[in-house]
């Protein structure tokens, strides 16, 4: 799946335009047409919202994590940092894999200096995830940060029983 769904994604990415007037063809009426392409013209602009608040949200944790790092003293905070913001793109498997090695680098100058750097990445991560992300998210997209709080619980409850069926 990690190769797969790239090349998919690029070839759905390089032919969407067809894809897109296929699909309006099929429509029975011209109203129904018109509708198609009003929805895909929303679709559109939700993603390129959403894409451009990840971004955000990104170079958010990205500058965080290079201070945050830099301040407690952790070894190569900077590139720790710039790794962090590009690893934000990938959900929990991202900020959990930056903060393990994070931690690894921290510990190796002392014990309490990976309990500091823990501390704050878990804070960072409170603090993104509940207060910053909803509102970029909620800002690009146009939904109350109570409503992206509570789709991303929904999100999590249902990946864990789908997890649990397969199981």
């Amino acid at each position: 799946l990690l190769v797969l769904v790239p090349i998919l994604a690029l070839f759905l990415l390089n032919d969407a335009d067809v894809f897109r007037r296929s699909l309006l063809r099929l429509a029975p009426t011209a109203r129904m047409r018109w509708r198609g392409k009003d929805f895909f013209e929303d679709v559109n602009a939700a993603l390129a919202a959403y894409i451009r608040a990840q971004l955000v949200a990104c170079l958010i944790v990205g500058a965080a994590c290079t201070a945050g790092f830099a301040v407690i003293g952790v070894p190569y905070a900077v590139i720790l940092g710039i790794a962090a913001g590009f690893l934000e793109f990938i959900p929990l498997a991202g900020p959990v894999a930056i903060g393990a090695v994070a931690v690894f680098f921290a510990a190796y100058r002392s014990a309490g200096q990976a309990v500091t750097t823990l501390a704050f990445l878990i804070v960072l991560r409170i603090v993104e995830d509940y207060v910053v992300y909803p509102r970029i998210i909620g800002r690009g997209i146009h939904l109350h940060p109570l409503a992206i709080i509570l789709a991303i619980l929904c999100g999590a409850e249902a990946a864990t029983v789908v997890n649990n069926n397969a199981a």
